[in-house]
């Protein structure tokens, strides 16, 4: 799954409710620092957040999937996510998993 956050693009890795991610790095990388001093870190993200609010268009559904070049979310039937080679490949090997909803 490396491969879907190394660079932008408009393969993201999809997460439910309650999946994690952890991030890690060396931090020997880094100077040390002088004393009294800390360190903060930011983490950039390019990433798509939908949330499965009753008020969000399509909340309860994976698509339609963003991708970079549309004009707005949800886009129209003017736009498609990319159909091309690459784009169907990370689709059918990465959009796999199906979550079932429980209702209280």
């Amino acid at each position: 799954m490396l491969s879907l956050v190394r660079v932008p693009d408009d393969m993201y890795v999809i997460i439910a409710p309650g999946d994690e991610a952890t991030l890690t790095f060396d931090a020997n990388a880094v100077p040390p620092l002088r004393p009294s001093w800390t360190r903060d870190f930011l983490l950039y993200t390019d990433a798509w957040l939908k949330d499965s609010d009753r008020n969000t268009a399509t909340g309860n559904t994976v698509t339609p999937l963003p991708f970079h070049g549309m004009s707005r979310y949800p886009y129209g039937a003017e736009e498609a996510y990319p159909k091309d080679a690459t784009h169907q490949r990370y689709v059918e090997r990465y959009n796999t998993r199906q979550v079932k909803r429980y209702r209280r």
